[in-house]
């Protein structure tokens, strides 16, 4: 008992100490990209906001080894609305820029398939250009055009938003499958279109398959990933249901993206998804619910991994006058395929999830995951994990 007390301390003690030391580059926030609602005119149509968030990740038991880690995740957006500016109505220019200090507990203690943590990065300092793109609304029509990250849009589950484990924001049938496809911390050129009426959404994307080098090819010569999706929400009992289902199709051209990079030797790659969530309010309390499923029906060698399912509630205002006080509670499945087999396993994660306002624009946010059968191994090598995770977060935004 002693000694987990002492490994939390541990924690709490490097992400104090990483957010004091890094103060001016880590300004910390909730989600992994700005989003657009977050862009309040400020100054003749120009917005800027900055989020930032640092955490500190331990390995208690099991897992690879024992062991902490920390990262530290800094995003500043700039944004000009084109009415508000007394030009055009509906336009809007984004820019937003990234900055991550991060270790990789998965591959140095845990050793999971998942990830256990949505800021965690695959090199250990990045530092560049994330969005720029322009949107412009025609009435229920959305056109964006520029440096994109489609996961912003597709695949997106709003109520899993506060839980850490990286298969709720996108799933693993894309991120295990795709190496370097445009999602956090990368983004890729590219065009969308939505269209709505009524409460149904009906929307279409092409992007780069090159996260990475998004300006290396950007005519796409080097290949593409093309998402579609519906969604149709649905008034149901004292809530709303919102219902989507989607696919998405990765094709490469040419030797460059699986030679160099080191996608696989297939050429193009496949999977569909949906999520289920429902919404409503009782007891002064915001509830949520949701369900998520995906498949990739390729042979294993091309999709290793070939199913998903996630499932999870979320409480806000979990604390009578505390507004936005969150309890998430998640449980995440993701099975592997052998290469040259249809045999395989499963990795699963059980998460329970706290947020909590601490003063103005500041929250922290302790996490604990339980990884049964890290890494998915046919014979579970890896004994299970119990993973504690606090994170300390920033926002901020001008206003007029």
């Amino acid at each position: 008992m002693l000694r987990q007390q002492s490994r939390f301390r541990h924690i709490l003690l490097s992400s104090i100490l990483f957010c004091v030391s890094t103060a001016p580059a880590w300004a910390a926030s909730t989600g992994q990209s700005i989003p657009e609602a977050a862009h309040q005119n400020w100054w003749r149509g120009i917005s800027l906001v900055m989020h930032g968030q640092v955490e500190g990740v331990s390995n208690l038991s099991g897992g690879i080894s024992t062991g902490t880690t920390a990262t530290g995740l800094w995003k500043g957006g700039l944004a000009l609305h084109t009415g508000k500016a007394g030009w055009w109505q509906g336009g809007l220019f984004v820019v937003e820029g990234l900055a991550a200090g991060s270790s990789n507990p998965d591959s140095l203690y845990i050793g999971d398939l998942q990830g256990v943590s949505n800021l965690t990065t695959p090199y250990q300092h990045m530092a560049h250009l994330y969005k720029a793109y322009y949107r412009q609304k025609f009435g229920g029509n959305t056109l964006r055009l520029g440096l994109l990250n489609p996961n912003d849009y597709f695949n997106d589950t709003g109520v899993a938003g506060e839980l850490f484990n990286a298969s709720y924001g996108i799933y693993p049938i894309i991120s295990a499958n795709i190496p370097f496809t445009p999602t956090y911390p990368y983004s890729s050129l590219g065009a969308m279109a939505s269209a709505s009426w009524g409460n149904t959404t009906v929307m279409a994307g092409v992007f780069g398959a090159d996260g990475v080098h998004p300006f290396r090819a950007p005519r796409g010569s080097d290949g593409m990933i093309y998402y579609g999706e519906v969604d149709q929400s649905i008034p149901i009992g004292p809530g709303t249901a919102m219902l989507k289902a989607g696919g998405y199709y990765n094709h490469i051209y040419g030797p460059y993206l699986t030679q160099n990079i080191g996608i696989g030797t297939s050429t193009s790659q496949g999977g569909f998804y949906g999520t289920a969530e429902y919404r409503w309010k009782a007891d002064q309390m915001n509830w949520g619910v949701f369900l998520q499923g995906g498949g990739a029906p390729n042979a294993a060698t091309v999709s290793p991994v070939n199913a998903y399912v996630g499932a999870g509630l979320r409480l806000r205002h979990f604390i009578l006058g505390s507004p936005g006080s969150t309890l998430s509670l998640g449980m995440a499945r993701a099975w592997q395929r052998q290469s040259g087999s249809n045999t395989g396993a499963a990795e699963t994660s059980l998460e329970v999830n706290f947020k909590q306002p601490i003063f103005k624009d500041f929250y922290i946010q302790p996490d604990l995951q339980y990884i049964v059968n890290p890494g998915a191994s046919p014979g579970n090598t890896i004994p299970n994990a119990f993973v504690a995770i606090i994170r300390l977060g920033w926002h901020y935004h001008l206003h007029a």
